[in-house]
């Protein structure tokens, strides 16, 4: 957001940077106030403040529970300090001049110290101690900050909180002045978290007019990216044009012209119809020929099956076909066996020698397929290496950061691959994955097409069943010990577009729970968790009970449902209180969520765990352990932005995990989500209870509402098509 009018303003020399943000988004800094005797924090991103300077801050009074009253600021004007003890403070703090040295500066110059320093550095290196290495070193140093303050200045008279000017500072560095001034637009593309809205404002306050060229091509972009963020890999030309004039508010024909220009310049893709963002063109069209090099390489004969006496007829028609092609889909809903079968094919290979590998899109995915297997699964970001250099098949590196390190020219040692919860990958993780399997070996796509599909881009799983290119095998048939299930026979109506029957016994698997009002319906949900399906079901609400909700926003959304389940469930662990943009709580004994993949603590985007320890160190800085199924992990100040309360989280966010019980509220404030694929997604992640919690209308739309509209992909045809040309999208 750009700045606002601040309510307050505040001017003083810095005498402490208690704490830096290592992305510098944020800062701690102590203050010294003319007219205050104790120094006053200021809290903000002021990352690349130095002790000495001088401060003039707009902002606002807060009060911390722990630290008193601090002051959040939201504009800051930085000036060089006027004072022997402020120049020699600002000294101080250079590379290579310490305290000692600093004051030997002010007592040969003054308080002319800074500038001699920067402008006649040969003058300075004559004093005792400095010399001409470190003299320059400090000019050096003292230029960069010169720089960092003339950015600042220039970003924020245009308006730009004082937020987003550290963020543009820090993508491009010394050339921010003059990326910003050539081309404002830019900052949507480069600086995370400046949208177009943002840019164009920024645009607008540097006089770029509202029918520039730059202005609309930029616009046609942003109209296009935001697509992809709803599943989106291609959108038709005239509607993305149609959507560009609203947005732009611009007459159709020039938004159609833009339309063609972004294309001539590199930033759009249009083949036939539709227009791609070049990424995911180029991640679509290797896709499909991958798929196809797979399923047109020579194999092996196929093993025999072990155990078949055991297995259904459509379970052994599944594992056979797994040695009949190199790319195979083996999908069925709840209860027919999925997980019998990847049992049953894993000993099947590996009986006849045959090298096997397991993969799944998260965590909890990946631990779920090695308990069922009994044998090994990563995530598939840690099976391609994800983040490390491209290597060569000897293992040497072949330069330049990749995506992934494993590809076609380092592929997997395996003769087959089977990833669980397919339905999850999107079109970029699934082109990555692809790659890396050698012709000749067979990739298995295990997982339930009815589910929501991917966050990402693209729905992988359905149009490589819909293209008809590959073997699908279609587990069917509901085995005895899902009968009877009140979970297994309500997904089932669901799919069908009918609503789900609430059981009448007490000790039934499945409950609707009438609640109209969002209020209401959070009170209730707290009363499930904490009292009614502890008492009732011997289950632990922290271990066993997950909340989950369609979105993230409202009292029925994830953020007040975590609130309030905190405060209900664990109101008195101790506790640390994390600054930032909002100020939250963890307390020990919170159960949490990992919401990035962080390969150096061997934490992935989905874990799930419990606060073992919260406290600051002898810096102030916040320090929190979490148990990881007995694992221990230390997230300090720079990596507590990977955590979030997890007594609820979004449907998307518990795709690949299973629940002994759950609880989904269900209202009209969820209105735009209320999808059948949605619902049946978050009643399928209950092994033992679920309780739909909310309206008869909410449950009744999301039952008739299917995916509104799909998703624009062309993979489906390219597959159906033989050959890398999109057909018929």
């Amino acid at each position: 957001m750009l700045a606002t009018v601040a309510s307050e303003t505040l001017e003083g020399s810095v005498l402490r940077v208690v704490f830096t943000a290592p992305d510098g988004a944020f800062a701690v800094l102590r203050l010294k106030v003319k007219g205050r005797d104790e120094p006053v924090a200021v809290v903000g991103p002021l990352a690349d403040s130095t002790e000495g300077e001088l401060l003039k801050l707009e902002g606002f009074w807060e009060r911390h529970s722990t630290h008193g009253d601090q002051f959040r600021a939201t504009r800051a004007v930085v000036e060089m300090p006027r004072s022997k003890a402020g120049v020699a403070r600002y000294l101080e703090a250079l590379k290579g001049i310490g305290p000692v040295v600093a004051e030997r500066l002010v007592a040969a110059f003054g308080v002319d110290a800074i500038e001699v320093m920067e402008k006649e550095p040969w003058r300075a290196a004559q004093v005792k101690g400095v010399g001409k290495r470190r003299a320059e070193r400090a000019a050096r140093d003292l230029a960069a900050k010169r720089q960092e303050r003339e950015v600042m200045v220039f970003l924020q008279g245009l308006g730009v909180s004082l937020a987003y000017a550290a963020r543009i500072r820090k993508a491009y560095g010394d050339e921010a002045l003059t990326r910003v001034q050539e081309n404002p637009y830019r900052l949507a593309r480069d600086v995370p978290g400046i949208g177009f809205v943002v840019a164009d404002r920024i645009a607008q306050g540097m006089g770029i007019a509202r029918d520039s060229p730059l202005r609309i091509q930029a616009g046609v972009l942003h109209v296009l990216e935001s697509l992809t963020d709803d599943g989106h890999v291609f959108f038709p030309k005239s509607e993305l044009a149609a959507r560009a004039a609203e947005a732009l508010t611009i007459d159709l024909p020039r938004a159609e012209e833009a339309v063609v220009e972004l294309a001539r310049d590199g930033g759009a893709i249009i083949e036939g119809d539709a227009v791609y963002p070049p990424r995911l063109h180029r991640a679509e069209v290797e896709l499909a020929k991958r798929i196809g090099q797979l399923l047109e390489a020579e194999r092996g004969p196929a093993p025999s099956i072990v155990g078949a006496e055991a297995l259904s007829e459509g379970q052994k028609l599944a594992i056979a076909s797994c040695g009949e092609a190199g790319v195979v889909v083996i999908t069925g809903g709840p209860g027919t066996g999925k997980t019998t079968v990847v049992r049953a094919l894993v000993q099947t290979w590996e009986r006849a020698g045959r090298r096997v590998m397991l993969a799944a899109p998260t965590g909890r995915a990946a631990k779920r397929l090695s308990e069922a297997t009994g044998r090994p699964a990563q995530t598939v970001h840690r099976l391609l290496e994800w983040g490390k250099p491209q290597r060569d098949g000897d293992g040497r590196s072949r330069g330049g950061a990749r995506p992934f390190g494993r590809g076609d020219d380092n592929p997997l040692q395996t003769e087959l691959l089977v990833v669980d919860e397919a339905s999850m990958l999107d079109l970029q993780l699934a082109r990555g994955l692809v790659a890396a399997v050698r012709p000749g070996a067979t990739l298995v796509l295990v997982g339930d097409v009815d589910q929501l599909p991917s966050v990402g881009p693209g729905q992988v799983l359905r149009d490589v069943i819909d293209s008809k290119r590959v073997p699908v095998a279609r587990l069917r048939e509901v085995f005895r010990q899902a009968e009877g299930s009140g979970i297994v026979e309500n997904a089932y109506r669901i799919l069908a577009g009918e609503m789900p029957i609430g059981s009448k016994e007490p000790r039934g698997d499945f409950f609707v729970v009438t609640a109209d009002d969002p209020e209401r319906a959070r009170e209730m949900v707290v009363r499930l968790c904490k009292e009614r399906i502890p008492s009732a079901f011997g289950l632990d609400p922290l271990r066993d009970v997950q909340v989950l909700s369609p979105m993230h926003r409202g009292a029925a959304g994830t953020e007040g449902l975590n609130r309030a389940l905190q405060e209900a469930l664990n109101p008195s662990g101790a506790a640390v209180e994390i600054a930032g943009a909002q100020t939250r709580t963890l307390r020990v004994g919170d159960k949490v969520m990992q919401v990035r993949n962080d390969y150096e603590r061997d934490v992935f985007n989905g874990d799930v765990g419990v606060i073992a320890a919260a406290r600051r160190d002898d810096d102030d800085e916040p320090i929190v352990e979490v148990d990881f199924d007995g694992r221990r992990v230390r997230y300090e100040a720079d990596s507590l932005g990977e955590l979030e309360l997890a007594y609820a989280v979004s449907v998307h966010k518990s795709q690949g995990s299973e629940y002994p019980a759950v609880v989904i509220p269900l209202l009209m404030q969820h209105y735009l989500l209320l999808q059948r694929n949605l619902l049946y997604t978050a009643v399928t992640r209950g092994k033992r209870l679920v309780v739909l919690v909310g309206s008869d209308k909410a449950i009744r739309r999301a039952v008739g509402e299917a995916e509104a509209g799909g998703r624009h992909t062309g993979l489906r045809a390219r597959l159906a098509g033989g050959d890398d040309k999109l057909v018929s999208p």
